[in-house]
């Protein structure tokens, strides 16, 4: 989002997080970058403590992000209590209302500006910014999935008409891929009875048309190739050729989030070992994980699932000198861009993924024609399918399979895969993804009478 703000000379509004941050929210100051030649400033806002954590570590996360990544067990979760609804109301809502006002402040002294509203944490902020002005040029863009109505339908009528309500006072909705955005469609037909366009993919909502649209993201490659040849990121990749000489490499690079379905990808890698005993000795499992949202307890739960499922696979298959998987649970940004360039595997296997974006950066910077082994249910799933091994992220014993392959493709037809990819990602990169937005923009804007 960096090189999008450079690139628009944008404004960006941002939850104030350190108490010097806050002390410049209250100031109202706004801050240039870089001070030398500014490319774009950032404004702070101060949202109080106890409205911020139930904005974000009650609704946002787990309830949102759970409910559009099919994370709940029903069954038990969520239970929607008065607790809740205090947050949704108080939290979330009151929050959303704060960068609204933030937002149309910061358009003051532009004719027709346009917004452009990131993710699941915005959901009702252009409502609130449509009945302070009719100025803007509102557009949402959703980086994570978006649930089809029935699991939607979790959310209690209150909160997900109110959700939905938010985006539909946007003019244009963007969503990482057009499954995702034919499943807001059917929300809005289903949970809202709005008139629904398919050939148009537009929604009628309350006199005016909201197009809906996919533009699955990307990233900045140059920037990450130029970062991947520096001296910290070489370093580490001196010292994992070193450590893992003669090794074929398996490497992950994620949060420690359930939606990446770690543990089912230690099981399918535990499960090819026991398909092929010949394996041991022969391949390495690197996983680069870094802890997250560890103040919420089902994240502090699946950590302790994570390590123990390695501690298990690695004490009953280990040999004398070899170790099925090497295990990370810290941040080291360096440490993983160098394993991104040595890997003859990268496993992405997330529940589901808006996009995931290490399908993307691991391609762009691997010197080993790396395969990549990819859930179906990524995002990324859609572009790279051609050049990638699709799985189903469920199936511990097809995933193993598609490893096995990975490890033992010909070095012509990883070659060609590889190509393939890095001819994708580099074409469809983080900048004509905002270039294909705001041409729709341009668009709409044509459209409107004067």
């Amino acid at each position: 989002m960096t090189a999008v703000s450079e690139e628009t000379h944008a404004t960006w509004v941002s939850a104030a997080m350190t108490d010097a941050e806050r002390s410049l929210a209250r100031e109202r100051a706004t801050l240039a970058f870089p001070k030398e030649n500014p490319l774009y400033h950032l404004r702070m806002i101060d949202i109080p403590e106890s409205m911020y954590n139930r904005y974000y570590n009650v609704i946002s996360n787990p309830l949102l992000w759970f409910v559009q990544h099919y994370i709940w067990d029903l069954a038990k979760n969520p239970s929607i209590t008065s607790e809740v609804h205090d947050a949704w109301h108080n939290g979330y809502v009151a929050a959303n209302k704060i960068f609204a006002e933030a937002a149309v402040d910061a358009c003051q002294g532009h004719e027709r500006p346009i917004i452009m509203l990131q993710d699941y944490h915005l959901y009702t902020a252009a409502k609130h910014i449509r009945e302070m002005t009719d100025k803007p040029l509102l557009f949402h863009f959703t980086h994570i999935p978006w649930p089809e109505p029935d699991y939607l339908s979790v959310l209690p009528r209150k909160f997900r008409v109110e959700l939905l309500e938010g985006i539909l006072s946007n003019d244009l909705v963007g969503f990482q891929s057009r499954r995702y955005a034919n499943n807001f469609l059917l929300c809005c037909r289903k949970l809202m009875d709005c008139r629904v366009n398919w050939r148009r993919r537009t929604v009628r909502w309350r006199g005016r048309d909201v197009y809906v649209r996919a533009y699955p993201i990307s990233i900045d490659h140059k920037s990450l190739q130029t970062l991947s040849e520096t001296g910290p990121v070489n370093d580490y990749e001196t010292q994992l050729e070193k450590d893992y000489e003669g090794l074929k490499l398996i490497v992950r690079s994620d949060r420690s989030d359930l939606s990446k379905n770690i543990v089912r990808g230690f099981r399918a890698f535990e499960t090819l070992l026991e398909k092929h005993p010949e394996l041991a000795g022969q391949v390495k499992f690197l996983a680069l994980l870094y802890p997250t949202r560890e103040n919420i307890k089902e994240y502090t739960d699946y950590r302790l699932e994570i390590e123990q499922a390695v501690a298990d696979i690695n004490n009953r298959l280990k040999t004398g000198d070899w170790t099925p998987i090497y295990l990370r649970l810290y941040d080291n940004y360096e440490e993983s861009v160098a394993a991104l360039k040595v890997y003859d595997v990268l496993l992405v296997n997330p529940i589901y993924d808006g996009m995931n974006l290490v399908a993307k950066e691991g391609p762009v910077v691997n010197k080993r024609n790396g395969v990549v082994v990819l859930s179906e249910n990524a995002g990324a799933s859609e572009e790279l399918r051609d050049a990638g091994l699709i799985v189903n992220p469920f199936d511990i014993d097809g995933t193993a399979d598609a490893l096995y392959q990975a490890l033992t493709m010909s070095e012509s037809d990883k070659a060609t895969r590889s190509a393939i990819m890095e001819e994708i990602i580099t074409r469809n990169n983080s900048i004509k993804w905002l270039h294909y937005q705001l041409k729709d923009i341009v668009k709409l804007e044509k459209k409107k009478p004067s």
